[in-house]
Parts: C-alpha cells; structure tokens; sequence
C-alpha cells in the first residue's frame, strides 16, 4: 500500500506546496490551523482540484496535470472521516452504512459491520439520535463499507469533549490495527498524533517542511516551527562560539551542545521538562535562575523562570512526583537535550 503525492494550489494567502510518500504507515499532517492540512486531503479524495502536481494511490493515478488525468471522487476508493462525520440525516445507521456498498453481498457485509462496530441496537436510529462516538463508529463503519484503499481522518476527535475524546480514541486506535492500508490522519493535536501514527508530515503556512518518523522527529525536529509544533515552549537565538559551543543571546548563557552546530543553525530550543536543578553538584550547562512566577496542574508544576541576563523567560515543568522542597537556584540542561533548529526563510 502506498501513497504518493506532489501537488501544487494557490489558496487565499499562500500556495500549498505539498509533497510526501507514505508505504502502508499511519501518517499525521501536523500543523498550525489554515496551514493546508485539510486541503490537502480534499485534493487527494477528488473534493478539490490542484493547480499541478501528482497523486498516486497504490500506484494508480488519481491526478496528473500534464497527462490530463483525473479520476472522479466516486472512483477513487479512498475513505474520507470529515470532522462532522458527514453523516445522511434523514437515513437511518443502517441505510447510511449501506447506501456506500456494492450490490454483492451487501446484506450480510451490512450485519457484519454492525456487529464489529457495536452499533447493532442502534442500526434503526437517526444520527441526530446518536451521541458523538456512536456517530464516529457509524463513520468509520460506512468508510469500510466502500472498501478504500487508503483512509484519511481529518480532526477526527475534534467534535468530542474530553472525556469521550480519551474513550473514542482507543477505539479508533483498534480499529486502525486491524486496516491493512495506508491512514493519513489532519491533526493539530500533537498528543494525537504521537499516539495514532507512526509517520509526521509537518506542514507550515502550505509548505511541507519535515517529514519522517514520528518519534525520532518529536525527540530532535530540525526546523523551529516543528519544535513549536511538537510542544517545546523555550526558544533562543544564538551566536555559534564553536562547533559544539554557543551562546544562547535571549537568555543570556553559554551552551554546550551534543551534536555539531552548523552554520544552518539560527535558534535552539529546550522542552520544558528538560531543565532540572542540579542542587549541590556541578554540571555542565548550569546557570544562575530566578523563579518568577509559578502555577499547578493535576500532575505538575510549572515554573516561569529568568536568568540573570535573560531577555526571554523559561519555563521550567516538574513532575509533582519529582517535586523539592527547596530551589537551588540553579537550572541546568544536558548537552543530548539542546533542539539545533533552522528557521525557515518566509
């Protein structure tokens, strides 16, 4: 299984540049609202036309400019979960399920589905008699009915509250193990994503700009807008001192890092979690800090936090498991922790 694209559309402020490949993965579009996520799927479903480019399902041709090719949506056989599910009011779970089906076995494929999906006791119900995870299950269940061969799911949890949110996605993250094809899911939920998908497309302002595996680009993004998009908080610009030194100019520190610094470099940036106090030891990359101001979660503590010399604060988060009595006040942060990132020129 496998997807291909290269596409190229003029939107209202900017054109989508989009081009990625995926081989039977989960993949995540991550990126900042209007950055073309979601476009991106209508172009590959057939809803919206690209200005050029190429899009291949499996190998087989869904556009194509320059050959003068385009399939219409209906043949496509891909599975598209709007963020609305797209449900048909005035038909039935039942009826909305098998108005996608072929004539071949329909019935028995209709019962089947129903049962998978657990919503055998609601097969007669109108969606607006539905909660929001049964009309998330009746989705998914009319998206198996067409038989695709690639699923896209755009915002799929963005209707639920929070609570329903944590239940429908372990469903769904079942249900994704047993597709054999490829997924590419829109989200701008970065939890979202670490947990359903093993591939990152990191998209910003149409541009794809990072593309790879979903961890190893959460653990070290090359660009600041991925880092910002993956959750780090603390950024700064630098002076390379050398190649493995630098000084961090908004907090006003010297910084060693783990790996080379090249001349690409402009920025760094350090998760929140990554500082530590290293109370009576002395350790690499310590430095004078100041807490200014603080606040709780459930599970942690969040400090902002200042250095002597520093034009930009800190935040600084702590495990409530973690907690000391006291501040040293002194934070540091291991050389393997220091995100060398390039801004991306506008």
């Amino acid at each position: 299984m496998s997807l291909e694209i290269n596409i190229e559309k003029k939107l209202n402020s900017f054109t989508l540049h989009s081009s990625f490949s995926t081989r039977s993965n989960h993949t995540a579009l991550l990126g900042a609202s209007g950055s073309g996520k979601s476009m991106i799927l209508k172009c590959i479903a057939g809803i919206e036309t690209p200005d050029k480019g190429v899009i291949k399902v499996n190998g087989r041709t869904l556009f194509d400019d320059k050959k003068g090719i385009y399939v219409k949506p209906q043949k496509r056989k891909v599975g598209y979960l709007f963020q609305d599910y797209a449900l048909f009011p005035n038909f039935t779970v039942r009826k909305n399920i098998s108005c996608v089906k072929k004539q071949k076995n329909r019935k028995s494929n209709i019962v089947s589905l129903l049962k998978r999906f657990d919503i055998e006791e609601i097969a007669d119900y109108y969606p607006a008699e539905l909660s929001g995870g049964q009309k998330q299950r009746v989705a998914l269940a009319r998206l198996l009915a067409s038989e695709p061969e690639i699923l896209m799911l755009d915002e799929p949890f963005s209707a639920l509250d929070t609570f329903l949110k944590e239940k429908v996605e372990i469903e769904m993250k079942n249900f994704l193990a047993e597709f054999s094809g490829d997924v590419i899911m829109v989200t701008h939920n970065r939890s979202e994503a670490y947990r359903l998908c093993e591939k990152l497309v990191i998209l910003d302002e149409g541009q794809t700009i990072e593309e790879g595996n979903l961890k190893e680009i959460f653990a070290q993004p090359q660009h600041l807008a991925t880092s910002k998009l993956t959750g780090c908080k603390n950024f700064s610009r630098i002076k390379k001192m050398s190649e493995y030194q630098l000084f961090a100019l908004d907090w006003g520190i010297h910084l060693k890092t783990e790996k080379t610094i090249t001349d690409d470099i402009g920025w760094i940036g350090v998760r929140a979690h990554d500082f530590y106090d290293p109370f009576d030891q002395e350790v690499e990359n310590e430095f004078s800090a100041e807490i200014i101001d603080s606040t709780q979660t459930l599970f942690e503590w969040q400090y902002l936090c200042q250095s002597q010399k520093a034009q930009e604060t800190i935040w600084w988060k702590v495990d409530k498991s973690q907690e000391q009595a006291t501040f040293s006040g002194r934070l540091a942060v291991l050389p393997e922790n220091i995100q060398l990132l390039k801004a991306r020129e506008s």
